[in-house]
């Protein structure tokens, strides 16, 4: 009996030891290592500068609508300007593009320091700063995020790496947080603003030294030709029904699944009465169950039923926003948190690894800029819909006409989705049927 239990012990063992070699397979690769680690300090400073600014207008002003207003003016770039940067990204240098708009944002965080160092910080000034990240974000994120594939030596790792980027993303705005509500409360939010600008120097360092791998070399010819069918390229990716159902969850997901983040300081103020520590603490709990979900992703590798995962994940999400709208015990609102953070992860993860596949290389920004567009495009209306309704009608409410809003939307994706695999091929177990 002793020897079957050892051998059923060595076997788990062999068996975890698979998993997470699986899991973290993409890491071993240098090139894609040093680039998550430079990414990932440059990101946990950028969420250290997120939640001090919302805590700041919030201090400032005492309105919700003005958090939506500020998140407004950040976001209204990604609805107007994503698809260009994703055109841009096809066109130029991802690694130029990836510096230049680095190095912008460091100059925006450093100016911001200022402003609160020096006591000039208004809301104008905030918003104006704001916009400019925005336009910043609107060329970095679908640069970012087809560059990925193209750290890899091989392709088929594409669930992976994006799975392993995201998961590097979401520890990051677990530690973010976190220290910025330690910091926020100790020091206030100059020191937070600070430490953003000294951390765009390690993104900087790493996108400097990595070596891009180009999978799929595009002519001069194909190029033009490109160019020219750009517009008919945008038309073509909503008659692909694998492609047009992710835009749609992605949609209701950044209209209705996100305003529970935004709204996180009147939550923590009106229904929780706690403070910038328990603030941080929150965002820091939705950055671990981001953590869980973009693990998740990248465990899963090439198994089938992703594209159905993402359904029931926005169906989770509605259910844990309404949690979140009743629970008035601390505890409880951090489970919530952290299951809206893991619902939210792996449809930005399984999404994007969905997306990456329905493009050629040579098209791949473009794709993911109209992905991004409707992924977090939306977010100027969330921000205005999320300020309002909360400011007239109660943060409670506000949260349960999200929540309604997103599980409409998880059902219209479950039965629109019902016949497709997770190709952008078509319908139906084949994977051609029109």
């Amino acid at each position: 009996m002793f020897s079957t239990l050892l051998s059923a012990v060595r076997q788990l063992r062999g068996k975890v030891a698979r998993n997470f070699g699986q899991t973290f397979k993409s890491m071993k690769d240098p090139n894609f290592r040093n680039y998550s680690l430079g990414m990932f300090v440059s990101s946990c400073g950028t969420w250290m500068q997120s939640v001090a600014l919302s805590w700041l207008v919030y201090r400032l002003t005492g309105s919700a609508a003005a958090l939506g207003i500020v998140s407004f003016a950040n976001s209204l770039p990604l609805l107007l300007l994503t698809f260009v940067g994703g055109m841009a990204a096809d066109r130029f240098s991802k690694r130029k593009i990836l510096f230049i708009t680095n190095s912008v944002a460091m100059a925006q965080a450093l100016v911001l320091t200022y402003l609160v160092w020096s006591g000039q910080a208004t809301i104008a000034m905030v918003i104006a700063l704001s916009v400019l990240l925005g336009i910043v974000t609107a060329f970095e994120v679908p640069t970012r995020q087809s560059l990925v594939p193209m750290l890899i030596k091989d392709e088929k790792d594409i669930h992976n790496a994006i799975g392993l980027s995201s998961a590097t993303f979401h520890v990051s705005r677990m530690v973010g947080p976190a220290l910025a509500g330690i910091a926020i409360a100790r020091f206030g939010e100059l020191i937070c603003f600070a430490l953003n600008t000294v951390s765009f120097v390690a993104a900087l360092v790493a996108i400097w030294l990595v070596q891009v791998r180009e999978h799929g070399k595009t002519t001069k010819a194909n190029s033009s030709a490109q160019g020219k069918a750009n517009e008919k390229s945008f038309w073509e990716v909503f008659r692909n029904p694998g492609i047009l159902t992710l835009i749609i969850l992605a949609a209701f997901f950044s209209t209705f699944g996100m305003q529970y983040s935004l709204l996180m300081p009147v939550i923590v103020d009106q229904i929780l009465h706690g403070q910038s520590e328990q603030f941080g603490f929150m965002s820091a709990a939705g950055g671990l169950g981001s953590l869980i979900g973009a693990l998740i992703i990248a465990s899963l590798g090439e198994r089938k039923g992703l594209r159905r995962r993402l359904g029931l994940a926005a169906v989770v999400l509605s259910l844990s926003i309404v949690l979140l709208a009743y629970s008035q015990f601390f505890p409880l609102s951090v489970l919530a948190i952290m299951i809206c953070g893991a619902s939210l992860s792996m449809h930005w993860s399984g999404g994007n690894s969905l997306m990456q596949q329905c493009a050629e290389p040579g098209k791949r920004g473009r794709l993911m800029g109209i992905y991004t567009t409707f992924t977090l495009g939306m977010a100027p209306f969330t921000a205005l819909l999320a300020g309002w309704s909360a400011e007239h009608l109660g943060v409670v409410n506000a949260l349960l006409v999200a929540a309604g809003g997103m599980f409409c939307g998880a059902c219209l994706y479950l039965y629109k989705s019902r016949k497709l695999d997770d190709t952008c091929n078509g319908n139906g177990n084949s994977g051609t049927r029109e």
